[in-house]
């Protein structure tokens, strides 16, 4: 594999498991991981190496109606997130289905450039059955054209190898994005 680098995206819900995915991509602590909602409230970066691929994370504020000041700056910020990125990894919750937040932020993925590749990941697998599953993944396709869907459990693991593999091998080819650093 030649040497690529760029930065994906991670967007969704509040609570969709972002910071999970985040912090089990990058093998260590970066992203605060808790219950309540809105933890993340600014874009939080994190490296993963992939072979010869750096992938840069963007661990993105959930998106959802804003009300307040905050919570506009927040999803605004999300978005940004994913304008930026070479690809952007929408998760959503398998229990949870399309929600009307689920639907909202399909219908603004539409407005991204052509040329931006977002990618379907269904967390929280281990929550449901096959058979849900299945449907939820034609449900979804059938909405918006994924280039890709990913079935995961970022608390457990599952999948996660097999979502970092692929990204490693659709990023641009190039040089490091961040410069790597020694342990002195």
């Amino acid at each position: 594999m030649s040497k690529r680098a760029g930065f994906v995206a991670l967007i969704g819900e509040p609570n969709a498991g972002k910071s999970t995915l985040l912090n089990r991509m990058v093998g260590a602590k970066v992203s605060i991981v808790t219950h309540k909602v809105q933890t993340t409230r600014a874009r939080i970066r994190g490296v993963a190496l992939e072979d010869e691929a750096q992938i840069v994370f963007v661990d993105t504020p959930g998106i959802f109606r804003p009300k307040r000041r905050l919570d506009r700056a927040m999803v605004k910020s999300a978005w940004g997130g994913a304008a930026d990125a070479d690809l952007t990894v929408f998760l959503i919750e398998a229990h949870r289905g399309i929600t009307e937040g689920v639907d909202a932020i399909m219908n603004a993925l539409k407005d991204l450039p052509k040329s931006k590749s977002v990618v379907l990941a269904i967390n929280k697998i281990d929550r449901v059955q096959a058979e849900e599953l299945l449907a939820l993944t034609k449900s979804m396709n059938d909405v918006f054209n994924f280039v890709e869907t990913f079935l995961i459990s970022a608390e457990k693991g599952h999948g996660c190898d097999t979502l970092k593999t692929w990204l490693a091998s659709k990023l641009p080819e190039g040089p490091l994005a961040l410069p790597r650093r020694s342990n002195c």
